[in-house]
């Protein structure tokens, strides 16, 4: 893949912020799966995306990076503290501004979805594949 297609630093650390307010701090489960892992699986779903969802997704983490200043806060998402971000994505899941809660609960469902594919997470889940089928040759 080309590095046209992989997230930028700036991506990647909202996308690290973002897994970490919504997910990581509050998964209670030990041990968690490995932060920069997950960072790179997402980077990695996102970037064999077609390329309007790539797109989309890489518009809707700039959103969310600089909506906090567009909303009063006096820094981007990854510059606020542990709880402003936490308590800012619960604003903008709850919002009744439908764009803020597409933004929030789009970039949310993807990162879920990796989060707890990680080997980690399914294993505090219960989960062990026994329900997969074998794939026939």
């Amino acid at each position: 893949m080309g590095e046209d297609l992989r997230l930028s630093d700036a991506n990647r650390e909202t996308v690290r912020q973002f897994i970490q307010a919504f997910i990581q701090r509050e998964a209670d489960f030990e041990p968690k799966p490995d932060l920069e892992k997950v960072v790179n699986e997402f980077d990695d779903f996102i970037s064999h995306a077609s390329t309007i969802y790539r797109m989309s997704m890489i518009t809707f983490i700039k959103s969310l990076e600089l909506s906090t200043i567009a909303q009063g806060y006096r820094h981007t998402f990854s510059k606020l503290s542990p709880q402003e971000q936490k308590d800012y994505l619960n604003k903008m899941e709850n919002s009744g501004n439908y764009a803020f809660r597409g933004i929030a609960l789009g970039v949310k469902t993807i990162m879920i979805i990796v989060y707890f594919s990680e080997p980690e997470a399914e294993r505090a889940l219960g989960y062990d594949g026994k329900c997969l089928a074998d794939a026939k040759a």
